[in-house]
């Protein structure tokens, strides 16, 4: 059936096929390699220690290996199989407490090991808890025999290889045996579901006592010849971006996390980070080992698209340790399948698509089962076969699965030898409820109340009996300890519902009640308690066998028919303002006397953005907060990305107050600050490459030198005494400070070519109409848009800023501002008017040339083909000409104003939320609908502008950064309108995905013929901006309104949407020759009713 009967052939396989070939590189800071074993050294140096281990142990002792990831830990893991004995891989106890010893007695007691392999410091507490009855030595203290000294084991695929603990537990741990001929089913079942060989390579921080990280990340990669990257899991917690710099930089194909991690990853790597990565290699991205959520998935796949991410790369999965590890996979060309449910027909037990206006709750699917083996749902109480919407067990079948418990005959025959009714095959019962997709199997919740947080199993019973065995002040036996997942953090959070002791009804000991729950919870389970909730006595449901009723609770909780005495936790409130980093430094450095309260206003928020459900207590720690590992990680990422603030996490974890923390902020950013970073591309008369944008609209101008398709006029209604000197001093500040404003451009012989100008003032060209009747004012009005609208801006010799100020009277004035769109775009405008309103900081380090600089660089040959690749494959076969419906009479282009209330807007959001879309997505599927009944075309091509702003450092820059993306339209088939929006939805994601590739570089992969009037790929687009803040005071007076013009150009239909506080604020723009007026009317009709409608 396979190839190898055992694991020593595996390794003598590679030894002698490829000896020289690295097999692990080890890396010590996550990212530079510290050492490396080739596949010769690894059998050699295993069988050395598998001698040493032969001169004291017999075959079959146990061995508890409690290292940390090492090429230590590989060695001695394969020198206990090269040696017939069994390795138990166990968690390092991270202190000499009780209740972290005591995890290890159990094992010790369950297991009888004749050795325990662990690192010195470790040594002499462990030979404390064992007295004596065990050995306790380093991997050095083995010795290191010759190899030769080795005797091969009588062992075959029956003899047990390694007992695998069920993590969590106390009070009765469970040993997996997995036997050989289970670990080589295992490996080979991932070898082929993932395609694993010798040219990719693994990168692996997860822990190697956890099966994912021992069998997905070590064991696989030495079974197919591929080169595995280890890094300790501290690394990974500590600063989480060298998991992804060391995929960037070793070419990394394959790696397997949980959903945390990716949720980790997408709050705390920097857009300054992403700009450097590489992640195109990443060919499978496992998401497993914890309950995954669809909003991870998707917003990893977004976030990391810009460093070359394939969407195709995230992989869900699911496992078992008891089956060894791998379940079900998804292959590298599915995309994650993410199902609406019915929450209704859910409750039933059954699994229904949710219709459009149903409440429904999102599950992903984890993938298919393998070759050999197979998944049936089956009812937990009768054992039969469950009905195709019915949601059962899961059990499995097949030859990954383990066939026994170590000494546990009972939980054995519970576990491994379940029946279906009418068949007398043995199946493996999960634990977990789900139901099969299409194939994939969709795990929906677990049978039993195990807790899943972080990617680790705990037991609810440990949780509460470490509160009161801690805690009198709460009923013993009268405690429900459950999780759920929570939207808002992305993860399952941890929930408490406990009756407090009458005394501790009072509310004044509800905070110390509070904090030694927190504190009782860290010390027997290393995490934090997301939501406390004491209710009245009597309160918690229980079965009628006299237990808790965890579930029972759960759903009491979510349907509010608990009697709630108090709670710590749930949605904390927003604070009321919000300091910036910026207005943080300001105040340190302005007023002693509100520093110290901005510091910990500071803090505060900083913290309610890491968990929204922390009542930010300053007399307390951080981790008497309720903050676990992975959040004070998370912490301390911002305090870097934000403020510049190094600290070790290890430091975080200390008794110190958050009153403390905010004393130490204080002082931190008292210390002088640092010289701000020069603009890397300096203000002189050198020439510049232009951006990829900036080239397309300079070859249009070469087409048509007196185009003025793409003036910008921005008009600014003004009312109150407006101080004209003070505007000027402004307009000139703006120019002076984005060299953008003051920058001409020309062909130079490395082609298009940008040069900055000195600063010169800008012209303010001021027109009193105070004598004027409102008629002749009006009428000015018009006149100066209309040139404005029709006058080039010279860009070769400039200015590229033209200023015109109308004033009706003192109190009226009408200020117009024209630029061209090569340096500038919609949240240029945002900037410009910050400035205009005098908030502005002394220097702009960052200018758009850096920009451009960085982009050249960003945009690899290699990079631009591969997504290039991907924009040919994604949109081969589409017609490239949208049919509107016939053709226009008058010429010229046009426009039509309309509204949509907010409160459309609102039920639209609230929808789109459901469906697990943006708003803009349920917009664009609403303007596809009317598109195909105006023109009856069922698949077309539409364009939506997107910021093209990667860097965080580019959000306050003016200049052209904007790129156009090509969406897909597919409404064959006549879908549901569920069916369609989940069609949307999904192209959308896609497209996003791959949203970085400058417009002219897709236009030019898929060389589509070019018509005179006709902009290439589509001539029909939806924007949207989500708000648009103005000022409310520009040098004395106050801003009425802002218009922003801008022609359709080669569009022939373009609906530009603003989302205002009044709702949507709507212009339908469109060329005379391809749309007419009425057809505007009917677009607008159809579009706004079908939005009411919905």
């Amino acid at each position: 059936m396979f190839s190898f009967k055992q694991w020593i052939e595996v390794l003598e396989s590679n030894a002698r096929h490829f000896p020289e070939r690295a097999a692990l590189h080890f890396l010590p800071d996550g990212v530079e390699i510290g050492e490396t074993l080739t596949f010769s050294q690894l059998h050699e140096q295993s069988q050395s220690l598998a001698a040493a281990l032969q001169a004291r142990y017999a075959p079959g002792d146990r061995v508890l290996l409690m290292l940390p990831s090492s090429l230590d830990y590989a060695r001695a893991f394969c020198a206990c199989l090269y040696a017939g004995m069994i390795a138990v891989p166990l968690f390092p106890p991270p202190s000499r407490k009780p209740r972290h010893l005591e995890r290890v007695r159990n094992v010790v007691v369950d297991a009888e090991p004749a050795l325990i392999l662990a690192p010195a410091d470790h040594c002499e507490g462990l030979r404390e808890l064992v007295q004596g009855r065990v050995d306790v030595l380093t991997v050095q203290h083995l010795g290191t025999p010759a190899a030769s000294q080795w005797q091969r084991p009588a062992i075959d695929g029956s003899t047990v290889a390694f007992l695998q603990y069920t993590s969590g537990s106390t009070g009765s741990p469970k040993g997996v045996e997995v036997r050989q001929r289970n670990l080589i089913a295992n490996v080979e079942l991932m070898r082929q579901a993932y395609g694993f060989d010798e040219h990719g390579a693994m990168v692996n921080w997860l822990p190697l006592y956890h099966d994912m990280g021992l069998i997905g990340g070590l064991l696989a990669p030495l079974y197919s010849g591929m080169p595995c990257y280890l890094m300790a899991s501290q690394t990974f917690v500590n600063a989480p971006s060298t998991w992804l710099q060391a995929l960037s930089r070793y070419r990394g194909t394959v790696s397997f996390a949980p959903n945390f991690a990716y949720a980790l990853c997408n709050r705390v790597v920097s857009d300054n980070l992403i700009a450097q990565l590489d992640l195109s290699a990443w060919k499978h991205a496992i998401n497993g080992a914890e309950p995954i959520h669809p909003g991870t998935l998707d917003a990893f796949a977004q976030r990391f698209a810009a460093c070359g991410l394939n969407p195709l790369a995230i992989s869900p999965g699911y496992g078992q340790a008891e089956a060894t590890l791998c379940v079900s996979a998804t292959p590298a060309d599915v995309l994650p399948v993410v199902l609406r449910l019915d929450k209704a027909v859910l409750e039933t037990g059954r699994a229904a698509l949710a219709n459009a206006d149903a409440a429904a709750v999102e599950f992903v699917a984890c993938g298919f089962p393998q070759a050999l083996h197979s998944i049936a749902i089956v009812d937990p109480q009768t054992h039969e076969r469950c009905a195709a919407d019915r949601i059962g067990e899961v059990w499995l079948k097949g030859p990954s699965n383990a066939e026994s418990y170590w000494k546990n005959p009972e939980a054995t025959r519970e576990a491994f030898e379940a029946q279906i009714v009418g068949s007398s095959e043995h199946y493996l019962r999960s634990g977990d409820l789900g139901f099969m997709h299409e194939g994939q199997v969709v795990i929906c919740g677990r049978l039993k109340d195990l807790l899943i947080l972080n990617g680790r199993n705990l037991y609810p019973h440990d949780i509460e009996f470490a509160i009161t065995d801690a805690e009198p002040g709460i009923r013993t036996g009268r405690i429900a300890a459950f999780s759920e997942m929570d939207p808002v953090l992305g993860r399952e959070k941890l929930v408490i519902v406990a009756e407090p002791q009458r005394k501790f009804v009072d509310p004044a000991r509800h905070p110390a009640l509070f904090a030694s729950m927190q504190n009782a919870v860290r010390e027997a389970a290393d995490c934090g308690i997301d939501q406390i909730v004491l209710v009245e006595a009597g309160t918690i449901p229980m079965t009628t066998s006299g237990k808790i009723a965890r579930q029972g609770a759960r759903k009491q909780l979510a349907a509010g028919t608990l009697s709630i005495i108090a709670q710590s936790g749930g949605p904390a409130p927003s604070p009321r303002e919000t300091l910036d980093a910026g207005q943080l430094k300001a105040l340190v450095q302005a007023s002693k006397h509100e520093a110290q309260s901005a510091c910990r206003q500071w803090l505060a928020q900083t913290l309610h953005e890491v968990n929204p459900y922390l009542a930010v207590d300053f007399q307390q720690s951080l981790v008497g907060q309720g903050l676990d590992s992975i959040s004070v990680a998370d912490f301390a990422a911002r305090l870097h990305r934000d403020l510049g603030w190094n600290l070790d996490t290890q430091d975080l974890f200390g008794e110190q107050t958050l009153a403390q923390w905010a004393k130490a902020l204080l002082d931190f950013l008292s210390e002088p600050p640092a010289a701000e970073r020069p603009s890397t591309a300096r203000d002189n008369a050198s020439e510049h490459r232009q951006s990829f944008a900036q080239r397309r609209l300079w070859f249009l101008r070469q087409l048509n030198p007196d185009d003025t398709r793409h003036n910008l006029v921005l008009h600014l209604s003004l009312r109150g005494p407006l101080e004209i000197e003070v505007l000027a001093e402004r307009l000139s500040a703006l120019v002076n400070r984005h060299s953008v404003l003051r920058t001409v451009y020309r062909d130079g012989i490395d082609g298009p070519q940008q040069q900055v100008q000195p600063a010169t003032p800008v012209a303010l060209d001021w027109h009193d109409l105070q004598g004027q009747s409102e008629a002749q004012q009006r009428q000015a009005l018009r006149d100066a848009l209309a040139r404005e609208h029709t006058t080039p801006v010279n860009l070769t010799e400039g200015p590229l800023l033209r200023a015109q100020l109308l004033s009706r009277d003192a109190q009226q004035h009408d200020l117009l501002l024209t630029l061209h769109h090569i340096a500038f775009d919609g949240r240029s405008a945002q900037v410009l008017l910050a400035e205009l309103a005098g908030v502005a900081n002394a220097q702009q380090p960052v200018q758009y040339l850096d920009f451009a600089q960085w982009e050249a660089t960003h945009w690899s040959e290699q990079r631009i083909a591969t997504e290039q690749d991907f924009w040919r494959a994604h949109l081969a076969g589409l017609p490239q000409t949208l049919e509107l419906g016939g053709s226009g009479q008058a010429k010229g282009e046009h426009s039509l104003h309309f509204n949509v209330p907010q409160a459309t807007c609102e039920q639209l959001s609230a929808l789109a939320r459901e469906r697990g879309m943006t708003l803009f997505m349920l917009l664009l599927a609403h303007y596809q609908l009317v598109l195909k009944q105006l023109g009856g075309q069922q698949r077309f091509l539409l364009g939506t502008d997107v910021s093209g702003r990667p860097l965080a450092e580019h959000h306050d820059v003016i200049g052209f950064f904007v790129n156009q993306l090509t969406l897909r339209c597919d409404l064959h088939g006549e879908p549901t309108l569920a069916g369609f929006l989940e069609r949307v939805r999904d192209e959308a994601r896609l497209a996003y995905a791959h949203q970085g590739l400058p417009f002219d570089l897709v236009v030019s992969a898929l060389a589509p013929q070019r018509l005179p009037g006709h902009s290439p790929l589509f001539q029909v687009k939806l924007n949207y901006q989500p708000s648009r803040v103005t000022p409310a005071s520009i040098a004395g007076a106050q801003l009425d309104t802002l218009e922003v013009a801008q022609a359709p150009g080669d569009f022939h239909l373009v609906l530009d949407l603003v989302h205002g506080t009044d709702g949507l604020e709507a212009i339908l723009k469109y060329r005379g020759e391809y749309f007419d007026q009425d057809r505007a009317l009917r677009l607008q009709h159809l579009w706004t009713r079908l939005l009411e409608d919905t």
